[in-house]
């Protein structure tokens, strides 16, 4: 789990640095995010997940439930768009954070959701305590940081196929 947060870190670093902010807010059409929307969006759904995840562990464990996926199910969809889905409202990217900081809070929501995982995964049996996804059903919150590092690596998929599209500034 850690080194997969470490490699989709890298991998959103590799995405956006160096670009320039008119690269970051390109729009290839208006129904698709700016690589600067993704990576708000992926900040926001990071901090959302390790907030649900720490008022679901505050609730007592459910070791008799299952989860709606197998965590092989969710690894050989790692960083893929397996159904395209509408991101909730409350994580639909709104410019919280001026283009030059955002890879800073993506940073800093990662270092948290480390921290957090690492607190948890020593505290709790991360197996039994479960909290529902839109698409995938109930996951068991161990699923959830397999997805989080995922949903990043999704993302990144997205950006490059922005900056490979043609209306791309060079």
């Amino acid at each position: 789990m850690f080194v997969r947060f470490s490699e989709t870190r890298e991998l959103v670093h590799h995405t956006a640095y160096g670009l320039t902010p008119q690269q970051l807010q390109c729009r290839p059409d208006a129904s698709r995010w700016s690589i600067a929307e993704n990576l708000e969006h992926i900040t926001i759904a990071e901090q959302n997940i390790v907030a649900g995840l720490t008022r679901t562990l505050q609730m007592p464990p459910e070791p008799e439930k299952k989860s709606g996926v197998t965590d092989e199910q969710m690894l050989a969809n790692f960083g893929r768009v397996v159904q395209p889905l509408t991101a909730p409202e409350r994580l639909l990217p709104t410019s919280r954070w001026p283009v030059a900081d955002l890879l800073n809070e993506f940073d800093a929501a990662r270092r948290r959701t480390i921290e957090f995982a690492t607190t948890a995964a020593d505290t709790k049996e991360l197996r039994h305590y479960f909290m529902r996804h839109a698409f995938f059903g109930e996951l068991d919150c161990y699923q959830w940081f397999i997805l989080a590092a995922g949903h990043s690596a999704r993302h990144c998929n997205q950006c490059a196929a922005i900056k490979a599209s043609t209306g791309f500034p060079r």
